[in-house]
């Protein structure tokens, strides 16, 4: 079978054209004109959204999550708040949700399982239909929570960060449960015929330092990613937000592919660590004014976001999270540029 766009790029080698992978995760929901909170939570609407998606912005992959941070907590005794009515907020940890204290022996703990507890069973099923109904016609992956994220749904963010300092053996221990977690559910996506996608922002290093990252999070991580690796699964992504150059030694290391330069960091030295180790990377375009700016405006930033990637065949373009209710032409400008500049490096 011929390799997909997205996967010869995450190869580094030459493709027709840079994917384009805008994050849609919330506003799937606006695709079927219904809720974040009824859509996460009804298999037939996660369906259709994501089917909606792929057939209105043709993104080089597809990713099955919608409160991506949320799921295996969920499953693991966190409360989630759903929105009633036509409420579109997207459904949040409550904020006595935790599940767990530095008590807990987290060998004694079970695992979530995929097919049982809590919405895995609804991300899994709509893989499975997205997937029969799309075939192989681009890359589908599921959503997991990285190592730090889930540990701070587990037992509170701010304790979380706390206990970093308070207890520190307890934290790496609750990171290495936390992966194992993801591992579960990865495995399950992986059966459907899915890759994987992992999440966590929450070591980002607006929130968490250089030092603590490679302390805490690097290790799990690497652990979470080999796993994947020796299941066959070839490209990982990891998706960090904010400006991860601080921690690009760090963020190579894990050994994903596909990592994050978010519009805060720096592509120059994106472009420098990456070539050199012959890594993919995604660069976002600042999408914290989506629902107000003019298409034209983002039409722009995706173009000068092209140019940034000076040929470098393992460049995808990607947005930050694309807000509940972003204007369809804003999204269809974004992909517009990509073609326009595919077009003018043919020319040249």
């Amino acid at each position: 079978m011929k390799p997909s766009r997205l996967q010869t790029v995450l190869d580094c080698s030459p493709a027709d054209r840079v994917p384009f992978l805008p994050a849609i995760y919330e506003h799937k929901a606006w695709f079927v004109k219904d809720t974040p909170s009824n859509v996460a939570s009804d298999v037939d609407l996660f369906t259709r959204a994501v089917l909606a998606e792929y057939e209105a912005l043709q993104p080089d992959a597809l990713t099955i999550g919608i409160d991506v941070y949320n799921v295996e907590a969920e499953a693991m005794g966190c409360e989630v708040i759903y929105y009633d009515g036509d409420d579109t907020s997207i459904p949040a940890i409550g904020t006595d949700g935790a599940a767990f204290t530095e008590e807990d022996n987290f060998s004694t703990v079970d695992l979530p399982d995929p097919y049982k507890d809590g919405r895995m069973p609804i991300n899994l099923e709509t893989a499975r239909n997205v997937k029969r109904a799309i075939a192989d016609e681009v890359p589908v992956r599921g959503a997991l929570s990285g190592p730090f994220s889930l540990a701070a749904n587990l037992v509170g963010p701010e304790r979380l960060f706390m206990l970093t300092v308070t207890n520190p053996e307890f934290v790496k221990g609750l990171l290495f449960f936390a992966s194992e977690a993801a591992k579960r559910f990865g495995e399950a996506y992986i059966k459907e015929g899915c890759g994987v996608v992992v999440f966590d922002s929450q070591a980002s290093p607006e929130l968490l330092s250089p030092k603590m990252y490679r302390e805490f999070v690097l290790q799990p991580t690497k652990s979470l990613i080999e796993h994947f690796h020796k299941l066959g699964v070839k490209h990982v992504p990891l998706i960090i937000g904010g400006n991860t150059t601080r921690i690009l030694s760090a963020y190579l290391e894990t050994g994903a592919n596909n990592i994050l330069c978010d519009f805060s960091a720096n592509v120059d030295e994106f472009l420098s660590e990456c070539s050199e180790r012959k890594r993919a990377f995604r660069r976002n375009i600042d999408s914290t004014d989506f629902l107000a700016a003019p298409a034209s405006v983002l039409h722009e930033r995706a173009v000068a976001a092209l140019e940034e990637s000076r040929g470098y065949p393992g460049y995808v373009l990607g947005t930050g999270v694309v807000p509940y209710g972003t204007p369809l032409e804003s999204l269809l400008a974004i992909r517009d540029a990509m073609f326009e500049y595919d077009n003018k490096l043919s020319r040249q």
